[in-house]
């Protein structure tokens, strides 16, 4: 059985434990009793029982569900407090580059010091809090108190911690390796609406702005592309990935012809726009399509690509 909530834009955020308490109540009973339940191939009752395998949710609702703040400098639960930040100076946002800690030891990328920050990545992947360290943790420390009118006090309880999770009641939450999972569509959806909006420089949806060609001089990366200034402004080198009116165009055209077969997903030919030279109102699952099987085809060159279609 899935149990599913959709909070809304007026979410109740950390206080989310108050609406699975019903839940939580129903997964213990689950656990410890079971339920009467009819077997239509033996046509006997059984005693069933059932356990919480693990919950789905985006990023921001993976932070209160399972009580760790997923903003902030320590915004991965996985590397917890080793999580390498970085606040950048013009874009004023959280930088994390120590993803290719998760590479294997002999991985060519650990050695490539011009790519990235111009440093060697030695380090192991760190290893994620087990839910006995998570309890023991917070042996000791108060309980939060939920709802609207509670006093806002300290933000954290202590590093990022919240709140100890409500589905810690179950008896073997934390004996689960894997506790928490993100939706893979809306991670895609967002991947895909920005690289979307780079390429084909959207205004308002490029993630290529002023802010962050001079914040790669800060980290010291990508030299060729650091903006010069000249008198008051600057000048912005044109990026590799920057397609000129042309290419624009063929990738709009290729876009504008792609045929699918009937339920594999909606017409993506009607988010591209002539006119505008834009590619807009594709949904999850689109960008899903997108990016498995129509990225390489609308962005590459040559004319056995001009009518490509999706075979069933």
């Amino acid at each position: 059985m899935l149990s599913l909530l959709i909070p809304g834009p007026k979410s109740p955020g950390n206080d989310i434990d108050v609406f699975l308490e019903p839940l939580i109540d129903e997964l213990q009973e689950l656990w410890e009793v079971g339920v009467k339940t009819y077997d239509s191939h033996s046509r006997q009752n059984f005693n069933m029982k059932a356990a919480l395998l693990w919950t789905m949710s985006d990023f921001p609702a993976y932070g209160n569900l399972s009580g760790w703040s997923t903003c902030g400098k320590l915004a991965f639960p996985t590397c917890h407090k080793h999580t390498w930040h970085k606040r950048l100076k013009h874009g004023s946002k959280e930088c994390f580059k120590g993803t290719r800690m998760f590479l294997e030891p002999d991985h060519r990328w650990r050695n490539d010091k011009k790519s990235f920050d111009g440093e060697k990545e030695r380090r192991p992947p760190p290893i994620p809090l087990s839910g006995d360290e998570i309890l023991e943790a917070f042996d000791g420390v108060p309980n939060v108190i939920f709802g609207k009118k509670r006093k806002r006090t300290d933000r954290y309880l202590f590093d990022q911690w919240k709140k100890l999770s409500i589905f810690f009641r179950l008896p073997y939450w934390s004996k689960l390796l894997i506790r928490h999972n993100l939706d893979v569509m809306h991670i895609e959806k967002n991947i895909c609406d920005s690289i979307l909006g780079t390429i084909l420089d959207i205004p308002n949806k490029t993630k290529d702005t002023l802010k962050a060609r001079k914040d790669l001089k800060e980290m010291n990366v990508h030299h060729n592309l650091i903006p010069i200034k000249i008198g008051d402004k600057y000048a912005i080198p044109r990026a590799p990935y920057q397609l000129t009116c042309i290419e624009r165009r063929k990738v709009l055209e290729f876009l504008s012809k792609v045929k699918v077969p009937d339920g594999y997903s909606s017409n993506i030919a009607r988010c591209a726009s002539m006119e505008d030279g834009k590619i807009s109102n594709m949904k999850s699952h689109d960008c899903h399509v997108f990016l498995q099987d129509l990225l390489k085809p609308a962005f590459q060159d040559g004319k056995e690509y001009c009518n490509y279609s999706l075979q069933a």
